[in-house]
């Protein structure tokens, strides 16, 4: 079964060069943090040159090499490039599997014969050198020889037909080219074991013996004597959103009104990966009849990529209006090819909020010029004995963010009523058998909580108020909050707790 392994040397260093090009010609590192004390992560081979490793001080790095570059790639941004290579090497094979270190990936070839025939591993060199990046990419049977000879080879395209022919060219990588732990590379080295051919002529026994499971796991799959097959992870999903419509839509203008949530939704599930559209799918199902369905597809491609929902809805409206659809429309469709997003169209995405503040206060505006001053308005905590006193109503001038905190404990809500609707005569000894307070549908008072006595009201009031408030649960589950009021021996209605 062919099998292909594409290796990315120092892929954090080709991040770097891909962001800055013409530091390709100089000494470059990563390091973790962009100061004197931040650690070196990655080097390239002229900063080794000048004694400049991995683990150093960035200052202990600058005083070996004045003309260092240094720049801190984020793991947010090592992500998303492994994201992009996957997408492009999911198009050359379904089975892609990518290494724990960043930059190496395998690739299963199996029935890939007929569709790209010896050309495979230079088709996915050139789409990976398409996107900036270089690196070896080796074609052959096993997963271990394969990843062994690129570190070694490290660049090109190679392709090993024979089993005989990929064995011969593992055997002579070094064991420093591989992922080997120090102590057990200058281990074999004093037992002068440098590369993998060497190693597998030891006795497999006597390296479990000696240098634990790690080195033998190593040894059985240089020897072939390990089975290792590729754990794929799944294609990315493409950006696909579905609008299934309560009744056949044949207006343009409702048509695109429906297809703006759709777009949004779909421009947020792009920017959610940094992805920007390159072009829109759009597809409607139309209804010629009973029975009779067809689809329509239009692709509608924007100047650059893009994360403009409002250009973007300006071409679907053009497009639909020049072309408007023969028959009501039933479903619709809509997905995206994208790439990799800039920083620039991320930041204006993130700027632009999902919900319009300022196109809310113009309609409540239109709202107020309609009804009057006081048709928006919204409630206030205010100092009051009574529950009916502890709220009021103001009026609204802007919409404001809503910042919930999120609580530890769903609280129960009691939600009141304005005014206490007055409940039908119910002696006050019978609470719990057979009292409707909502009629039929919601079922007798099945039990009460209380009395909870509130009393007040003489500084404001000629006679004081004396109400007894009890929790009604219902046979269907409702909570009524409900009182008794002693002055005017009358049941009221409070408000419901949810």
């Amino acid at each position: 079964m062919p099998l292909a392994c594409l290796d990315l040397p120092a892929f954090p260093l080709q991040l770097a060069w891909r962001a800055e090009p013409a530091w390709r010609a100089v000494p470059v590192v990563v390091i973790d943090e962009d100061r004197p004390q931040g650690v070196v992560q990655w080097a390239c081979e002229r900063a080794r040159a000048d004694r400049v490793l991995p683990g150093m001080r960035y200052a202990h790095a600058l005083s070996l090499c004045a003309g260092l570059r240094a720049r801190v790639v984020p793991p947010e941004a090592i992500a998303a490039a492994l994201g992009e290579l996957r997408v492009v090497l999911h198009k050359l094979s379904p089975r892609v599997e990518p290494a724990d270190e960043p930059g190496t990936f395998w690739l299963d070839g199996d029935g890939l014969e007929r569709i790209f025939g010896a050309a495979w591993g230079a088709t996915i060199a050139r789409d990976v050198m398409a996107l900036g990046y270089h690196g070896a990419v080796v074609v052959g049977r096993s997963r271990f020889a394969t990843f062994a000879i690129a570190r070694a080879r490290r660049s090109g395209v190679h392709v090993l037909p024979t089993d005989a022919e990929e064995r011969h060219a593992a055997s002579e990588v070094p064991l420093a080219r591989l992922d080997l732990a120090p102590k057990l590379r200058d281990a074999l080295a004093r037992l002068g074991v440098t590369t993998v051919g060497q190693m597998v002529r030891l006795p497999g026994g006597g390296i479990l013996e000696r240098f634990g499971r790690e080195a033998h796991r190593l040894y059985q799959l240089a020897a072939g004597e390990r089975w290792d097959p590729i754990v794929p992870l799944a294609p990315p999903e493409a950006p696909d959103v579905r609008v299934l419509l309560d009744n056949e839509e044949d207006d343009v203008e409702r048509l695109v009104f429906v297809m703006k949530g759709a777009l949004d939704r779909l421009l947020e599930r792009l920017a959610s990966t940094q992805r920007a559209l390159t072009a829109l799918h759009v597809e409607l199902t139309l209804k010629h009849g009973v029975g009779r369905l067809a689809l329509r597809a239009d692709c509608i491609k924007p100047a650059a990529p893009t994360l403009d929902a409002r250009a973007l809805l300006g071409l679907v409206h053009l497009r639909l209006t020049g072309m408007p659809p023969v028959a009501p429309v039933s479903e619709l469709r809509l997905w995206a090819d994208d790439i990799a997003a800039t920083r620039e169209q991320l930041a204006l995405f993130a700027q632009r909020p999902r919900r319009d503040l300022r196109a809310a206060d113009e309609a409540l505006a239109r709202l107020r010029a309609e009804l009057g001053d006081n048709a928006v308005v919204r409630a206030v905590l205010r100092e009051g004995h009574l529950p009916e006193a502890s709220f009021g109503w103001e009026r609204l001038a802007h919409v404001v963010p809503a910042a919930p905190s999120p609580p530890a404990i769903l609280p129960l809500v009691r939600r009141l009523r304005t005014r206490p609707n007055q409940l039908p005569p119910q002696a006050r000894q019978v609470r719990d058998d057979g009292w409707l307070l909502h009629g039929l549908e919601h079922g007798a008072v099945v039990r009460i909580l209380g009395p909870y006595v509130v009393s007040g009201g003489w500084w404001a009031h000629a006679a004081a108020l004396e109400r007894e408030y009890h929790f009604a649960e219902l046979r269907r589950g409702d909570c009524l909050w409900v009182y008794y009021d002693r002055t005017r021996q009358r049941w009221y209605d409070q408000g419901t707790v949810e």
